[in-house]
C-alpha cells in the first residue's frame, strides 16, 4: 500500500511536467528505455512484436504511460460557481484529477442507495425521477444478484422510462428493478462528479479548486497493446487512466513484473495465448475487473502481486472479479494479496493451482459470490487445487469464502483459513471433491452449505476430513439443502476426523429435519469416525463419547 501511495504522489507531481511522446514503430529485438519520473502519452504499440523489452532508465521512479490527455483552459462556470468548465471536443469515458478517478454525474449519489422501478415491458420501466430530462441518459440496473446491466434511455414520459434495445444475455429488467441513472446535467449536484455536454467538460472538484494542471480525460484506449506479441518483457513501469492497462490477448510468453496499474476503466490486464508470467504487479482501482483471461489462455502464472479495489471505481458496474479465468486452463495463482473487491476474489477453471493467496473483503457490491470460485457445468473433472489460502471478511449474505458452483468436481481444498465470512464454503451441486485440513472460524451464517438444486441427485462422494470448525455464535456448522427432500442428504459427503470447537446446540440444519443436535445429525449422515466435538465452554471429545459415559 505504501508503494501505491508514493506512485499517486509521483503522478500528481508529473501532471505539471511536460508529457513526452511514446516511441513509435518499435522493432523486433529492441529495448525501449523510458526516462524515470516522466509521463508518456498515448498507446505503446507492441502488437505482433517479438523479443521486445520496455523498462525505466534511472532511479527516480517509474516512467508512466497513459492514453489519457491533460485538459487545460479551465474557467469557473458562469452560472454555477461550484463548477469548473473547459472546452473538449469529444466525450471522455474516464476523468481523473490529481490521481483520483471521478465518476460521471449520477443520481442517486450514494453507491449503496438505488432507486426502484416497476417493469412494464421488456424495455419499459415505471419510475419517479426528480427531473424529466432523461433522454440520452444511461440506466444502470441490477439484473441479478451477481449482474449489473446498462442501457441508454430514449424517452421519459408519464414516469415511464423507455430503453434502447440491446442484448441482455437473458437477464433483463426485474419485476421490481433496482437502478440508478447517469449522464445528465441536473445530476451534477455533488463534489467529485463530471459531465460532458455540448462540447464542454464540467466538473465539481472535490476540493473546490481549479482542475488546471491536474485533470486528465480518456476515450476508450489501452496503455500498452501487446496483442499477438512474443517474448515481450514489461518491467518497472506505471500505467494510469487507461480503459485497458495491458492488452496481452493472443500473446506468447508475455512477462510483466514490477508494474503499477492505476485507475483502469475496464480491466488492468487482459491475458490470452500462452506462457504469460505476471510477478510483482500492483493494481489499484478498476471499474470492472483486475486481471482477466480470455478462454484461450494457457500456462499462466500470476504471483506475488497485489490487487486493491477491483470493480470499485465510481458507481457500481458489472464486474467479474480481481483475477478471472472463466474457461481458461492450466494456470497457477500464488502468493497474491487481493482486497476490497466488488465481486469474486479469484475465479479459476480447469487444471488450476491456487495457493498461498490472501483475500480480504471481497463481494462488496455483488452477491452470490465467492472469495475463490470455480464451476464445471460440463460435469467434467476440474483437476484443480485450492490450498493454503486465507480468505476473510467477505460481505453479503450469500457470499462464501470458497464457492464450488454448478457441478464442480475433482477439486482439492486443503489447508485454507476461512475466517469471519458470511459463509465458509458452498458446494452447489458439487461432487467428488476433497475438503481437508481447513480452518473454518467464526463464519456468520454457516461453515459449509450443501445446496442441491439440480433436477437429479447431484451432490455425492464429497469427503470432509481433518478440518477444524470453530464457532463463536449459535449458527449451524452445516446446512444441507435439496430440492428432492431429505432422501439424498446422507449421500452428500463422508465426514471423518473433523474437530468442532464451541459448536452450537443446534449443530446442523438438514432438509426435512430442521435444526439438529450433533447426535441427531450423526443419526442421519452417519457417526463420524475420529470426530471431536465440544460445545461452548467444554473440552473437545471424540464423537460418541458422551453417549458412552
Amino acid at each position: 500500500m505504501t508503494r501505491l501511495v508514493l506512485v499517486l504522489i509521483m503522478l500528481t507531481s508529473q501532471a505539471t511536467a511536460t508529457p513526452l511522446p511514446l516511441p513509435s514503430a518499435v522493432r523486433d529485438g529492441e529495448t525501449v528505455l523510458l526516462e524515470c519520473g516522466r509521463t508518456y502519452l498515448g498507446e505503446l504499440d507492441l502488437s505482433n512484436r517479438r523479443d521486445v523489452t520496455v523498462t525505466t532508465r534511472g532511479h527516480c521512479g517509474n516512467a508512466s504511460i497513459t492514453p489519457a490527455r491533460p485538459v487545460v483552459g479551465w474557467q469557473v462556470h458562469p452560472r454555477d460557481p461550484r463548477l469548473w468548465s473547459a472546452q473538449l471536443d469529444a466525450a471522455p469515458t474516464q476523468f481523473e484529477m490529481a490521481g483520483q478517478f471521478l465518476p460521471r454525474a449520477h443520481h442517486p449519489n450514494n453507491p449503496t442507495q438505488w432507486l426502484r422501478g416497476q417493469k412494464l415491458a421488456a424495455l419499459q420501466l415505471r419510475a419517479k425521477l426528480p427531473d424529466a430530462a432523461m433522454a440520452g441518459a444511461t440506466l444502470v440496473w441490477r439484473a441479478a444478484d451477481w449482474l449489473i446491466q446498462t442501457r441508454m434511455i430514449t424517452r421519459y414520459d408519464d414516469q415511464i422510462l423507455q430503453l434502447a434495445s440491446g442484448d441482455d444475455e437473458g437477464f433483463g429488467l426485474r419485476p421490481e428493478t433496482e437502478f440508478y441513472v447517469e449522464g445528465k446535467r441536473w445530476m451534477l449536484d455533488s463534489p467529485g462528479e463530471w459531465l460532458h455536454a455540448d462540447g464542454w467538460l464540467h466538473v465539481w472538484p472535490p476540493d473546490g479548486k481549479s482542475p488546471e494542471g491536474r485533470a486528465w480525460v480518456t476515450q476508450r484506449a489501452r496503455a500498452i497493446n501487446a496483442s499477438g506479441s512474443q517474448n515481450v518483457n514489461l518491467h518497472h513501469l506505471t500505467l494510469f487512466a487507461a480503459t485497458l492497462g495491458i492488452d496481452g490477448s493472443d500473446s506468447r510468453n508475455l512477462a510483466i513484473s514490477d508494474v503499477d496499474i492505476i485507475n483502469s476503466g475496464e480491466e488492468a490486464i487482459l491475458i490470452g495465448g500462452s506462457g504469460a508470467r505476471l510477478r510483482g504487479v500492483r493494481i489499484r482501482g478498476t471499474v470492472q475487473n483486475g486481471i482477466r483471461a480470455n478462454d484461450d489462455a494457457r500456462d499462466v502464472v500470476i504471483a506475488d502481486s497485489q490487487i486493491e479495489g477491483a470493480g470499485m471505481l465510481g458507481m457500481p458496474r458489472r464486474s467479474k472479479g480481481a483475477i478471472v479465468f472463466e474457461a481458461a486452463r492450466g494456470h497457477v495463482i500464488q502468493r497474491n494479496r487481493i482486497s476490497n473487491t466488488a465481486y469474486i476474489g479469484i475465479r479459476v477453471f480447469r487444471q488450476a493451482i491456487v495457493t498461498d493467496n490472501v483475500i480480504d473483503r471481497a463481494c462488496l457490491r455483488l452477491g452470490d459470490c465467492g472469495g475463490i470460485y470455480t464451476f464445471a457445468r460440463d460435469r467434467q473433472s476440474l483437476d484443480t487445487v485450492i490450498e493454503r489460502n486465507k480468505i476473510m471478511q467477505l460481505q453479503g449474505r450469500m457470499s462464501h469464502a470458497i464457492y464450488l458452483d454448478d457441478f464442480a468436481n475433482g477439486v482439492t481444498v486443503r489447508g485454507n483459513q476461512l475466517l469471519h465470512n458470511p459463509g465458509g464454503m458452498q458446494l452447489h451441486n458439487g461432487f467428488g471433491n476433497l475438503i481437508t485440513q481447513n480452518i473454518f472460524s467464526e463464519n456468520l451464517h454457516e461453515h459449509m452449505l450443501f445446496n442441491e438444486t439440480a433436477p437429479f441427485a447431484s451432490i455425492r462422494r464429497n469427503r470432509i476430513e481433518r478440518n477444524q470448525f470453530i464457532s463463536r455464535k449459535a449458527i449451524p456448522s452445516f446446512r444441507l439443502w435439496s430440492h428432492h427432500g431429505d432422501k439424498n442428504v446422507r449421500f452428500f459427503a463422508e465426514f471423518e476426523n473433523n474437530t468442532y470447537v464451541s459448536a452450537p446446540a443446534r449443530f446442523a440444519e438438514v432438509e426435512g429435519h430442521g435444526l439438529l443436535s450433533y447426535q441427531a445429525w450423526q443419526a442421519i449422515v452417519g457417526e463420524e469416525p475420529g470426530g471431536r466435538f465440544s460445545a461452548a465452554g467444554t473440552a473437545p471429545q471424540l464423537a460418541g463419547e458422551r453417549e458412552k459415559k
